[in-house]
Order: C-alpha cells, then structure tokens, then sequence
C-alpha cells in the first residue's frame, strides 16, 4: 500500500474516533450488538447514559448466548416505550440488550438504574446483578418496587448488558429511564446529592406548611388562604419523599408497592384542589369560585379510585385528571395575571413562581407521556415557588407584628398594671390564665398558712404626719418587706392600710411564713436606722402566723368584684396577730404553723400558753418566735424559756401558785420580758 495511502487512512480513522467519543457514547461494533463505546470517556468524572439503540427481543425473556442466536432482533431506542410502536401492547415482556465498552484500566465502576413499576432482571455477562420484581409472561404482585440504585459492575473491558423486561401494571412498558455507568463514587456521590436536595426540599415544605397553618391559628390571617397553602405545603412535602430518589421507601423499605403508589397519586389529587381553594380566598374571582366545587367533587372521586383499586386500574385514567388539574392552573394563571397587572405585589410574587411551577408540571405531564425526553422539574419548580411564598409569609407576618406592635405593648403594660392588683399566684391557683377569665363565684379549698403583719401605734404616728407623708411612709416601708414575701414563695392576698395579709402554700409553707417573718424582723431593724438618722422615731410590728384550710375565690357582683380568702384560719390568723401586742410578742405562730416546722429545734421558739381568742370557744395554744430579737433579749429568753414554759404549763393546768413563783424567778432573771410582766400582771389582778 502506497505510504502515503496508509498514513491518511490511518490519521481518518483517528479523527473520526475522537468525533464519535466526543459527540456520543454510542458506535456500532462487535458485529450486530449494538455498542456503547465509552473507552475514551473518563469515567470519574462523567456519568453516560445508555441512550440509544438496544438490541430488543419481544416476548422473549433471554439471557444465554445460543438463545440470542437462535432469533432474531429488532432494535428499540432506550428510553422509549415499547407501546409507543402500534405493534406492541402496553403490557407484554421483552428482552433489551447491548453491549458496553469501557476504558483500560477502568476501576471501580457502577450502573444506576431508576425507579420503574416495571418488573425486569440485570444481568451482566450473564450474572444476574439486580432486580426489581419478578419479570415473567403473566402479571406477578411485586410487593415493593426498589428504588433508584447504583450497582457494582464487574471488573472487564467489555461488557454485556441484558435486562428482562415485563409490564402488566403501568401504562407504559420498557426501559423508560435509562441506566447510566460512571465511577461507583461518582454515581454514589450525585445519588447522595440528589438525597440531600429532595430532604430539604421536603423540610422546607414542611416547615411551610407548618408555619403558615400556625398563621392560621393564630388568627392573624383575614380568611382562610393560609390554612389551604400550609396543607398544600404538606401535601407537597409528603410527595417529596415519594418521588426522585423515592426517599420514603428507602426510610421504609417494607412499604408496600400499592400504599407507595397510592399515595403518590392522592398528593397529586389533593394538591390541585388545595392550592386553588388557596387562591379564591387569596384574590376571589367568579371563574375560581365557579370551578372550585366541582374539582373538589373530581379529585375526590379520584382519591375514591386510587383507595379502593390497584394502581394497574387507576392508572388508566390518570390523562383525564391530569387535563382538569391543567385547566385548574390555567384558571389561576389567569387570576394572578389579572391581579398582578392591578400592581398587587404578592399576586405579582405567587405569578412568578406559578409561571416556573406550571412549566414544570406541563414539563412532567410530557415526560410521564414520554413525549418530552427531560427530567422531572415539579420539585425543581415548587422549591422556587415555596420559597415565593416563605417571602411573602415573612412580610405578612412582619406587617402583622407592625399592626400588633402597639396593641401588644399596651396589653403588655395593662396586664403589668392588672398584676399589681391581682395576684398572678391567686390566678394560678384558680386554674385561670388571664384576669379575662376569672369568673364571679370561682374558688378552691387549699391548706395554706397565713400571715398577718400590723404596724404598732399607727394612728398615733400617723398623727405625726400629712397624708402625703403618710403614703410615703408606708409605701417606703412595704418597698422593703413585701419582696421577702414573694422570696419565700409567698403573695400578697391584701394591703390593709397599716397591715398586709400574706398566703404561702405548698407543703412547706409554715416553714416558708416562718422564714419570710424572720427575714422582715431584720429588715425592720435596718428600717429603723434609717428612720432614725432621718430624725423618725422607731416603729415596731407584729406578726401572726397559722395554718389550717381556707376558700379561696372571688365575691362581689357583677359590676365589681374581688377575690378573698374565707375561712376561720383567716380570723384564727388575724386574732392571732392582735395577741402580739397584747403580750408584748414580735411573732406569734398558731401550735399548727409550729408543728409544721421542719426543724423545730433550730427555731429560737417558746410556749406562750393556751390563750382565748375572740370567737372560738375553746383556748389557742400560742407559740413566740423570737428570731430576730436583739442578741441580749434573745440570749435571756433562752436562758428563762424552761422556767418561763414550766410557768405558763403550771398556768395553763391551773396551779397558779405554781405558775406565778415561775414567774417571778423568770422576772427576778429577765426583768424586761414584757410577756412575763402581762402574766404576773393578770395573776395581780385575779387575787386583789
């Protein structure tokens, strides 16, 4: 051959080679196989379809070579369906098969296949890989469909790709989605991504959905549009996992075929009527309104057929929904126009992302019909359309708190206002969230323990001062102990003028009063510095303390009410706090209040004596709490308490000769006990 000859024969053949490898994976070689040449295509970093034609063998389910020999092929272009040639029927079995050729050296390569309700086997040269279902000559139940995975391919040159294909249950049937090869890493990689994309697709939908039915709630929203588009959001968002990477069967991977497919349609179904329910009450027209009702009555007979048959029967009807969901969006296309030329900006926003969203539908409507060679765009489309919407939540939210702002700050500073006069602790104990719900006659029986606190001699210092002085005085004074109360888990039930009534409950509630009492005695020491260096005389105070069970509730009338405590541990309580000043005690406890004391012996206490109290017929044993004392007066009240408790024993048994030399031996030692002279006092009285 002529030197010349060769040389441009074989710089020919190298051209056309690169032509091929760069515009297509596809040649014909290895005698009558039809072959995907891929050995100049670098493998890592792209993922080939096999797009093309494919060696096809209907009603036939093949796999070794003398049966391929044996008969003879047709050729079928991947991905097409088969029924789309009049001399094949939707439903039938056939054998697809082609041969691949795959760079030197190639690693780890892998074969992804899609989702399909057809059933088929994988075999490559000759090994069976994968499979989906049971391919066969009569219709077989495949309990799950498997979705879109990646297969390791064998480690080869050359291989042989054989897949048997059946279809009894779609109305469409063969490779409707082609397999693509890559490297297994990159194929795993881009399934990963895919993953990732359609999990936050559906945790935005979600949370959408979520947030605008709380809208809903909440009663910020004029109508109803928001309760539609949040479940149109969930409706969307339950669909996300059931198509795509189908990540609601790879979650649960037992889910039946027929409650996958079922599901998968009811979204569809329920989508179209929501989202035009949504936009009647966003912009009312009378052509929504006119089609509202009778897609309502469509898509539910259509959830009707898709719950109660099997998908290979439903499916049949699908076109006809699909055209009223067509004439559905067109009818809101038109809507947002109109609103959208009248400057409405959120009809101008939702038109936008309605435009890409019905695109897209339109697009997979094409697709599923195989008319467009695509990919699906839905979730594509609702991302940006959901995301429209998250805008347009936002401003109405943020236009709501604008309107809000000012009411919400003024009921703020009312129900402050309201909480001075009503304790928040009497609503919580009533069960009642808001001063709103208070209701005339409410109450509840508690055991509670009660403190009585009154400013001795107040007449006569009030005497000393102008009403205005007289105000402040005691609004300094209760600036000081009234917090100690609410420390100790105490309220405030009442001022009283030149008193106050306190309520602690729980199971430590005597120890909570008794700490609380303390903690005011100390308090009024430092008060009283004060005052004095102001040039104020001293003021002292008495304290009464009991326990017992007591009503708590509201009385009054319609008009004007208030809430109170009832009960005779009240009176007991108030009586008990009178006794203070009359025998010259700082703090009286009821023996209740005393034995519900944690530890007694830590409390600087002693027996006063059974004393009769105004309106009970029967003595009250009382008990002084001196804590709080100066550090001599205490000091000789805890020398003289067993004398002074023996005394008052002797007194309350009658034996008052016994009683009165305790007495007297208590005020040889401690002249001062103001309590001891009120005793020896009376003993003077009864015998003059």
């Amino acid at each position: 051959m002529n030197p010349f000859f060769r040389k441009s024969l074989v710089l020919t053949v190298l051209l056309l080679s690169l032509v091929q490898g760069a515009v297509s994976a596809q040649s014909w070689n290895l005698g009558d196989i039809p072959t995907f040449n891929l050995r100049e295509r670098d493998l890592t970093r792209e993922q080939v379809f096999l797009e093309g034609p494919w060696d096809f063998y209907w009603n036939n389910l093949l796999i070794k070579e003398s049966d391929f020999k044996a008969r003879e092929a047709e050729t079928i272009l991947v991905p097409e369906a088969w029924n789309k040639d009049s001399r094949y029927p939707e439903h039938g079995y056939a054998t697809f098969r082609c041969m691949v050729q795959l760079p030197p050296g190639s690693g780890n390569i892998g074969l992804r296949t899609e989702y399909t309700f057809n059933h088929y086997k994988l075999f490559v040269n000759g090994v069976l890989l994968h499979q989906n279902g049971e391919p066969g000559e009569e219709w077989t139940l495949n309990p799950r469909i498997q979705p879109p995975r990646v297969v390791p391919l064998p480690r080869s040159s050359s291989l042989e790709i054989v897949l048997q294909v059946s279809n009894y249950y779609d109305f469409n049937g063969g490779i409707l989605d082609a397999p693509s090869i890559g490297s297994l890493e990159l194929l795993l990689l881009k399934q990963g991504r895919l993953e990732i994309m359609e999990s936050f697709l559906f945790g935005v939908f979600l949370v959408i959905g979520i947030l605008y039915i709380l809208f809903f709630i909440s009663g910020r929203d004029d109508g109803d549009s928001s309760l539609f588009f949040g479940l149109f959001s969930l409706v969307l968002a339950l669909r996300t996992l059931l198509y795509g990477e189908h990540i609601l069967v790879k979650l649960l991977p037992t889910l039946p075929l027929e409650l996958e497919a079922t599901l998968g349609h009811l979204t569809f179904y329920m989508a179209v009527p929501l989202f035009l329910r949504f936009t009647n009450r966003e912009y009312p027209s009378r052509i929504g309104s006119f089609l509202e009702r009778p897609l309502d009555i469509i898509s539910l007979a259509y959830c009707i057929l898709a719950v109660s048959t099997r998908h290979r029967f439903y499916i049949n009807f699908l076109t006809v929904y699909q055209l009223a969901a067509l004439a559905a969006g067109l009818t809101i296309f038109s809507v947002l126009c109109r609103r959208a030329w009248q400057k409405d900006m959120s009809a101008r926003v939702i038109l936008g992302g309605f435009i890409l969203l019905l695109l897209a539908a339109v697009n997979d409507m094409l697709y599923s019909q195989k008319v467009l060679d695509t990919f699906h765009m839905v979730p594509l489309g609702l991302g940006v359309f959901i995301l429209g919407q998250a805008t347009l939540l936002s401003w109405k939210i943020g236009k709501s708190f604008a309107e809000s702002r000012e009411l919400a700050m003024e009921l703020k500073s009312t129900n402050s206002s309201f909480r001075r006069f009503v304790p928040e602790e009497f609503l919580t104990y009533l069960s009642k969230k808001t001063i709103r719900d208070i209701k005339l006659g409410d109450h509840i029986q508690m055991d509670m323990t009660v403190m009585f606190l009154d400013i001795r001699d107040f007449t006569s210092l009030s005497e000393k001062m102008s009403p205005h002085e007289n105000f402040q005085f005691l609004n300094s004074y209760y600036k000081r102990v009234c917090p100690v109360i609410r420390d100790y888990d105490g309220f405030i039930d009442k001022y009283l003028g030149d008193g106050i009534m306190a309520l602690f409950a729980g199971k430590d509630s005597a120890e909570n009063a008794v700490q609380a009492a303390i903690k005011m005695r100390l308090i009024l020491k430092l008060y009283n510095n004060h005052r004095a260096n102001s040039g104020y005389d001293p003021i002292r105070v008495g304290i009464g303390i009991h326990s017992g069970t007591l009503m708590m509730g509201t009385i009054g009338e319609e008009k004007r009410m208030d809430g109170t405590v009832i009960s005779d541990a009240v009176n007991l309580c108030s009586r008990i706090e009178s006794l203070t000043k009359e025998y010259g005690l700082n703090i009286a406890l009821s023996e209740e209040s005393y034995k519900r004391l944690q530890s007694q012996e830590r409390r600087q206490v002693r027996y006063i004596g059974k004393v009769p109290v105004k309106g009970k017929a029967e003595p009250v044993q009382i008990y002084e709490l001196f804590n709080g004392d100066s550090p001599s007066i205490t000091n000789q009240k805890l020398r003289t308490k067993e004398v002074f408790e023996k005394a008052v024993r002797h007194r309350d048994a009658g034996q008052y000769e016994e009683a009165y030399a305790c007495f007297k031996e208590v005020q040889a030692e401690f002249p001062e006990d103001m309590t001891t002279s009120v005793y020896l006092s009376r003993f003077r009285e009864s015998h003059s």
